[in-house]
C-alpha cells in the first residue's frame, strides 16, 4: 500500500510540474507576411515590374511615395512573444523594401531586421480647430442671455 501511494504522489507531482511548465511557455504569433527567400530572390532589379512584384510577394504592407516619380513598397513580418495579454514583446522582425524607378521597374531591394528598428515618438500636440472653444461673447450669449447650453 505504501508503494502505491508513493507512485500516486510522484505521478501527481510530475503532472503538476508539467502543467506549470506549459502554463509558463510564451505564446509566439506571427503578424504580417511570410516572406519566402526564394520569392524574394526571384525579383531582379531593372527587370521585374511593380505588377510582377505584386504577383510574387502579394499586396504590400505599406506604400511610400517619398521620392519624386518613384515609390517604395514595404513587406513587413513580425514575431511577437507574449506571456499574458498585457505582456508582449517583438522578438523578430523582417522588412523587405522594394524601390521602383520612374518606369515602374525594381530599382533595388533592401532588407531590415529587428536590429534596424527604431522607436518613433508619437506627437501629443493637437491641431486647434474652429468651434473647439467658445469665445467670451459666445459663452455670454449662449449660456447667460439666451439660456442655452444648460
Amino acid at each position: 500500500m505504501i508503494g502505491r501511494s508513493k507512485i500516486l504522489v510522484r505521478t501527481g507531482v510530475m503532472v503538476a510540474v508539467l502543467a506549470l511548465s506549459v502554463a509558463c511557455t510564451p505564446d509566439i504569433r506571427v503578424e504580417g507576411y511570410h516572406l519566402d527567400r526564394d520569392r524574394i530572390a526571384s525579383i531582379q532589379p531593372g527587370v521585374t515590374t511593380q505588377q510582377q512584384v505584386g504577383d510574387i510577394l502579394g499586396r504590400a504592407s505599406s506604400v511610400a511615395t517619398c521620392r519624386e516619380n518613384a515609390d517604395t513598397r514595404y513587406y513587413i513580418a513580425r514575431q511577437i512573444e507574449s506571456l499574458t495579454e498585457l505582456d508582449s514583446e517583438v522578438v523578430g522582425q523582417q522588412v523587405v523594401a522594394v524601390d521602383f524607378d520612374d518606369l515602374g521597374r525594381v530599382e533595388k531591394i533592401r532588407e531590415y531586421g529587428l536590429k534596424d528598428a527604431r522607436d518613433v515618438d508619437i506627437a501629443s500636440r493637437t491641431t486647434p480647430t474652429q468651434g473647439e472653444e467658445l469665445g467670451f461673447f459666445e459663452q455670454l450669449l449662449g449660456n447667460g442671455l439666451l439660456g442655452q447650453g444648460q
